[in-house]
């Protein structure tokens, strides 16, 4: 079945990092905008003449999505890309066009013991937008445990990186880890350190039997990290990946 596309609006636009933006659009008729945390959308824009699409996960952080007439979803600039050329130019009041939910990247009914939520750069956008039914869980269930890892190349690239650490002050069940593979801040906190997500995966003493892993962002580190715990004894169906692929097209 095809998804319907619907006429959206930029609401805001605002800077994350030095190359990334977040931008919030509304649909054009203020209907609500459903979706399950870590769920993607599909964007129409205009570029030379010509219709393009790009896929965005929803980085919103909404408490009662049923009511939910936002859609929310960080972009980072790729240099000559059609949807940065459109979407770093864009103001509030233009107009696109979005089609979706789509995706399988999201929270089981039932938790498994542990979630490993793997992502680079904006690829913690789904993760992002789990985090209010992640803490919701962390309340139910005190055994439940979440390892957050993001890569980014150094501390300014760390996106909602103040929030995961905030989580991770209120529930002893959540921990964060921020990986830098190029440059480490003066004075490290405990939660970060030097290297990609990669560095991290014995430390954490991955459990096929006990274990969920979540792996979203750039499609080399997708791959990577995919076969690797693949060959550690995790069945598909605990490994969910997402691929966020770069185009200039």
């Amino acid at each position: 079945m095809v998804s319907p596309r619907h006429p959206v609006i930029l609401k805001q636009k605002k800077a994350l990092a030095p190359n990334t933006l977040e931008l919030t659009y509304v649909r054009e008729d203020e209907a609500v905008i459903s979706y399950l945390p870590g769920q993607f959308f599909s964007l129409d824009f205009p570029h030379q003449g010509e219709e393009k699409t790009r896929s965005y996960s929803a980085a919103g952080r909404v408490p009662d999505l049923k009511n939910n007439r936002e859609f929310r979803f960080a972009i980072t600039a790729v240099p000559n890309g059609a949807a940065s050329d459109y979407f770093f130019n864009a103001t509030p009041g233009d107009r696109a066009k979005m089609s979706g939910p789509f995706g399988a990247l999201i929270l089981p009914p039932v938790d498994p013991h542990r979630y490993l939520l793997i992502g680079t750069g904006t690829g913690v956008a789904p993760y992002r937008a789990m985090l209010p039914e992640i803490e919701r869980r962390l309340r139910a269930n005190t055994a439940l445990r979440v390892e957050l890892v993001m890569g980014v190349r150094n501390p300014q690239e760390l996106i909602y990186g103040e929030e995961f650490v905030e989580a991770a002050t209120r529930h002893m069940g959540f921990r964060f880890h921020a990986c830098y593979s190029r440059q480490m801040p003066a004075t490290p906190q405990a939660h970060e350190q030097a290297g990609r997500v990669q560095v991290l995966f014995e430390t954490l003493e991955p459990n096929p039997e006990q274990d969920m892993v979540y792996i979203c962002g750039n499609p080399d580190m997708v791959e990577e990290a995919g076969s690797w715990f693949l060959a550690r004894d995790f069945s598909p169906r605990r490994v969910k990946r997402e691929k966020y692929k770069f185009s200039t097209l």
